[in-house]
């Protein structure tokens, strides 16, 4: 008997059930540490073979500062694409691949990101955050701290993998279909045969399908796929906008297709035929759209292009075939409802009075760990400066701007873009307040629901709330000068002894 207890223990461990599933693997409120125990000589060969995808044999400690858990044969790995060539790497470790079945704190993988092109190493996990504040489906994500045999690797983003559990966490019915789709995945139609999809080949360093199916697997059945792709590439027209509801959650997708736009998330289907996962979900027999891999995001570029300034009305790449959102933003009645979520994500979920706080909380908690990481600066030098700098100003390269300017910039550009003629968002009494010509470049007239009888004072703010000019006028429907201001995105507030009034507008060069 005292045998039978023995092993019946044993195997709890072994499938990790022993382990409680309250789950602060991924608690972003706290800063964990994961340990890594593996033979140099394995790591060598890791380090040596960056395009393997051979799991090593490793131990696995995961420290969330009250408790520690152990699991013994774990499989630790080399994941992703191009980073696979930086010098902070980024991980996978497989808690099933050497014992069958097991699941530590309900999870059969976790990703661990480097983030080495991002200075403040926060851009992706801030677009998670954004992405389930928007309401939509969750993966989680929490900041650890990396050590491989005893030494410190550095800060990484801790992600949670999106397989059959994932599907189980945030979907009422899982059995259906969740394809990974990676460049170039541009649901371009060729043809009914299911085959000529499986055979697409992607050209990431590490080569696979361009849709890779995730679950059922044994079964890789694609008449799903292949049905959505045949009507997005039907002709434009009301038959199209009728049918494409049966096969797409055309509301998911443009709420997802908007919260890249307002993040600036460019390695996206729209931009790039990138990085997103479809699920057809059981439920309704149609896919939803879901974003991932948004590191290049808030700022980041590599083409020339100023992403906080681009028009949110014009965002799809227009040198590519991207039937996906090239006919659905062509339906005027998708377009305006992906406006008004668009309208809806600035004003709310990127909104700075709220947003800056997150992004303040998340500097707090990773500031010691991100300042120790000295593999962070291999890559592009990153300094302590720059870790911080990357928070409130432009850099250099690639980081064109710091995450704050950026996200408001970006939130008043949509604004602007969205609402031209100038009635944007109007505070304070009820009253509302219109600007015109918007943009201008020399003078400004305002007018009122109701006019005042005291005199107007006028203050104007440039985007980073810094106060630029400052007067007293009687009528501003009059007019006055904006001349002496540099070309840019400005707030006009209005008051008076008992009333205040604001709107955004745009000054352009004379």
């Amino acid at each position: 008997m005292r045998k039978l207890i023995l092993s019946g223990l044993l195997s709890l461990l072994l499938t990790g059930l022993a382990f409680p599933q309250d789950s602060t693997l991924f608690d972003d409120s706290r800063l964990s540490s994961i340990h890594i125990t593996i033979s140099p000589d394995s790591l060598k060969v890791i380090y040596d073979s960056i395009l393997s995808d051979h799991y090593y044999l490793a131990t696995f400690v995961f420290d969330d500062q009250i408790k520690r858990d152990t699991l013994k044969n774990v499989g630790f790995r080399l994941r992703g694409n191009s980073s696979r060539y930086s010098k902070k790497k980024s991980f996978k470790i497989s808690f099933n691949e050497y014992v069958s079945g097991r699941k530590y704190q309900g999870v059969k993988k976790i990703n661990l990101n480097g983030e080495h092109n991002d200075p403040t190493m926060i851009r992706e996990k801030l677009f998670y955050d954004i992405w389930k504040k928007a309401g939509m489906v969750e993966r989680r994500t929490a900041f650890v701290k990396l050590f491989i045999n005893g030494s410190y690797y550095g800060l990484y983003t801790n992600l949670e993998e999106m397989e059959k559990e994932w599907l189980t966490r945030v979907y009422s019915k899982t059995s259906g279909n969740l394809f990974k789709c990676t460049f170039p995945a541009d649901l371009v139609y060729h043809g009914p045969d299911q085959q000529i999809y499986k055979e697409l080949q992607n050209t990431t360093v590490t080569g696979g399908r361009v849709y890779e199916l995730q679950t059922n697997k044994s079964q890789d059945e694609y008449a799903g796929l292949v049905e959505l792709i045949t009507v997005l590439n039907q002709p434009s027209g009301g038959a199209f906008a009728a049918a494409i509801p049966a096969v797409l959650n055309v509301d998911h997708f443009l709420k997802a297709l908007a919260l890249d736009v307002a993040t600036g998330n460019w390695d996206d289907y729209s931009y790039n035929n990138n990085n997103y996962y479809l699920y057809e979900n059981p439920a309704d027999s149609t896919f939803d759209f879901i974003t991932y891999d948004p590191d290049n995001t808030f700022g980041i570029d590599w083409f020339g292009i100023d992403w906080a300034a681009r028009d949110c009305r014009n965002w799809v790449n227009p040198n590519m075939t991207l039937p996906l959102a090239q006919k659905i933003m062509a339906v005027p009645a998708f377009f305006e409802r992906y406006k008004q979520y668009l309208d809806t994500i600035v004003r709310n979920v990127t909104n700075p009075d709220s947003i800056f706080q997150h992004i303040d909380s998340m500097k707090q908690l990773i500031q010691q760990a991100a300042e120790e990481d000295t593999y962070r600066t291999l890559d592009y030098g990153y300094t302590v400066d720059d870790f911080n700098n990357g928070f409130i100003q432009s850099g250099a390269d690639h980081v064109k701007y710091g995450i704050k300017p950026f996200l408001g910039k970006r939130r008043q550009t949509i604004l602007v873009q969205l609402h031209p003629a100038g009635v944007l968002e109007n505070t304070g009494m009820g009253q509302g307040i219109s600007i015109f010509p918007n943009p201008a470049s020399e003078t400004l007239r305002v007018s009122l629901n109701v006019l005042p009888e005291q005199e107007i004072h006028a203050e104007i703010f440039d985007f980073s709330g810094m106060k630029v000019m400052e007067f007293d006028h009687r009528n501003p429907a009059d007019g006055f000068s904006i001349r002496q201001l540099e070309p840019g995105i400005y707030f006009l507030r209005l008051s008076t002894s008992n009333k205040f009034y604001q709107a955004k507008f745009v000054k352009m060069q004379p």
